[in-house]
């Protein structure tokens, strides 16, 4: 397509005007006015606009929705600009809808001109705005969450911060190393790798760090001395916690498999992530708690026999009754046990059969995101397909050869645009093809290998030989159908080695 069909006019931003009651001709004015000033003062990196300030109103309503209410219309951007830069480019655009008094932000059932921003750039920028946001959020959701279950734990508000601390200090470590592996060109960078690495880090760091500090207050209540206590409990917990690091490590090095780009992205940093948080666990932990002592476990402070009694305190030692009970019953009844897990598991294990996937970027924004709006208004009033075009490319061999009627026949096709030629080689066709349905859902993406096998038969009754080597399909759709295929691949392939390796 880059080669054949070279799309100069660039990224498009799809701008979804609205009226409740029906665009007015004040409306088209309003639109002429925006795109008369975009002509005269262009938002930066954009590369192409229609005449849209020139155009009569007749030609606005040709254009329009059937019922009148909505019309769409495109702003150009260089390819391949980044996020950032078209997000401060729409910053600018919004000034200029502000100026002219179009509601961008208003509930849609309100009577005035609306304006939404979709396509590609809406999309692309609303998506980098939501996680953006979902990180800080999530971030401090798990900071919380993880500070309260270390509170409830252990009941001393400075031994529930030190695992934080902990956790933090190795992040210190792995966030500039990974930027310099990326810098370097050894691996990629991925910004949500990085984000579910960081909740990744909190959630193994915790849990290794529990089990040291579970020995370590153990043992106080027998060896006075911190330093030695601090020996014996790496002694004792120090294999586990390195064990269940590296098995970890071992298991997400299996991403590495994946063909998928976006998995196997994430080997490299949840890998070298979690093992420098076993090592930080066995390192800088101890470290932490030596230096400060018993006082880490303030008010519950840890002490043995002859310290309690010399300061005629108690001896705060725990008494474990409920895990006494489980783990009685568990070596008493072993078999009880096995079979429940079994069942239990086994019931849950039923229903991942019934795992509904989704391509659908848009399904996963909030119905009020301006690009889910946009879209949506495209969807109730146009066909769903204009958004995101099926493009087919045929070799027809110098044949005269014209599908266009005979995709347009096809049930979940709506329409078809005229063939286009390619720049190099004219045998070379083109075909933007609009689906009757959402083209990131998953019905539409069933639709692509039953579009290929429709037009291999197209083309071997014109005579095509070889006609599964003359056929090449593109576009929004066809990518998330590949990224479908190599995820369904990657889980064969990655699962089993992952539990082999563990094993």
């Amino acid at each position: 397509i880059a080669e054949q069909f070279p799309n100069e006019a660039g990224t498009p931003l799809l701008l979804v005007w609205y009226r409740e009651s029906g665009l007015t001709t004040d409306d088209f004015g309003a639109i002429q006015q925006v795109y008369g000033e975009l002509q005269a003062k262009p938002l930066e990196n954009q590369t192409l606009i229609p005449p849209y300030d020139k155009m009569p109103p007749q030609a606005f309503l040709a254009s329009a929705s059937d019922n009148g209410t909505t019309i769409v219309t495109p702003i150009f951007f260089e390819k391949g600009v980044a996020t950032d830069s078209l997000r401060e480019s729409l910053k600018a655009l919004t000034k200029t809808m502000d100026k002219y008094k179009i509601q961008l932000d208003k509930d849609l059932v309100s009577d005035n001109l609306h304006v939404r921003y979709s396509g590609p750039v809406g999309i692309a920028t609303d998506a980098v705005s939501l996680f953006s946001q979902a990180d800080v959020k999530l971030l401090m959701a798990t900071v919380l969450l993880v500070l309260v279950l270390l509170i409830i734990i252990y009941r001393s508000p400075l031994l529930a911060i030190i695992p934080l601390i902990v956790v933090v200090l190795a992040y210190g470590v792995i966030s500039p190393t990974l930027g310099f592996l990326a810098d370097t060109g050894l691996i990629d960078k991925d910004s949500q790798a990085v984000s579910i690495m960081t909740v990744l880090l909190f959630g193994a760091g915790t849990d290794y760090c529990l089990f040291l500090i579970s020995k370590y207050r153990e043992i106080l209540f027998t060896i006075e001395d911190k330093t030695t206590a601090m020996k014996l409990a790496i002694k004792e917990s120090g294999g586990a916690i390195l064990m269940s690091a590296l098995t970890v490590v071992i298991g997400l090095a299996t991403l590495s498999l994946a063909h998928y780009g976006a998995f196997q992205r994430f080997a490299v940093p949840f890998s070298f992530g979690v093992l420098v948080m076993g090592i930080a666990a066995l390192v800088v932990l101890p470290a932490i708690l030596v230096m400060i002592g018993r006082v880490a476990f303030f008010p519950f402070i840890p002490r043995t026999e002859e310290m309690a009694h010399k300061k005629d305190k108690k001896q705060h030692k725990p008494t474990h009754k409920i895990s006494h009970k489980i783990g009685r019953f568990v070596t008493h009844k072993p078999w009880i046990v096995i079979v429940v897990t079994l069942l239990l598991l086994g019931g849950l294990a039923a229903f991942v059969p019934r795992i509904q996937y989704t391509f659908d970027l848009l399904s996963s924004f909030p119905e009020d995101m301006p690009s889910r709006e946009g879209f949506t208004l495209i969807e109730e009033n146009f066909s769903p397909g204009e958004l995101a075009p099926v493009q087919l490319i045929i070799d027809t061999e110098g044949m005269d050869i014209n599908l266009q009627q005979q995709l347009t026949n096809i049930s979940y096709i709506d329409s078809v645009a005229d063939s286009q030629i390619g720049k190099k080689n004219n045998t070379i066709q083109l075909y933007e093809v609009s689906l009757n349905a959402n083209p990131y859902a998953k019905e539409s993406l069933a639709h692509i290998p039953e579009l290929r096998a429709e037009v291999i038969k197209m083309l071997e009754a014109e005579g095509i030989k070889d006609a599964d080597k003359h056929i090449w399909i593109g576009g929004e759709t066809a990518s998330q159908y590949d990224t479908q295929q190599l995820t369904v691949r990657d889980e064969t392939v990655i699962m089993p080695t992952m539990i082999a390796l563990i094993a």
